[in-house]
């Protein structure tokens, strides 16, 4: 049996993205994502906001094969918000974002 807990992260998840999330389109597969592309560059507890460098979360299951397509320096497209951004590379450590379900992209526009 799972722990509680992981169940709890992936309602929480679940929840900021239905709430707070867009839907992206990518390889023509909509997921809904999570998207930070802030105006000013900020520093909030020990995370840098630089507003040349979007971000991108996706959950691990919902976009097959970008990951390794973006690893292989692919050109990959991802569309949110009605604008075009590549996808440059993922972050994190073993290139998973620290929940252990998302991927966490750097984008970047055209």
């Amino acid at each position: 049996m799972d722990n509680v807990f992981d169940s709890f992260k992936a309602q929480t998840l679940d929840v900021i993205a239905t709430t707070m999330g867009y839907d992206a389109q990518c390889r023509g597969i909509t997921a809904r994502v999570l998207f930070n592309h802030p105006s000013e560059n900020e520093k909030l507890s020990e995370h840098n906001y630089d507003y040349d460098r979007p971000t991108l979360e996706f959950k691990v299951n919902d976009w097959i094969g970008v990951r390794e397509a973006i690893e292989r320096k692919e050109d990959v497209l991802i569309t949110v918000r009605g604008k075009e951004y590549y996808a440059m590379k993922i972050i994190g450590d073993d290139r998973i974002a620290d929940d252990g379900e998302t991927y966490k992209v750097i984008m970047q526009e055209p």
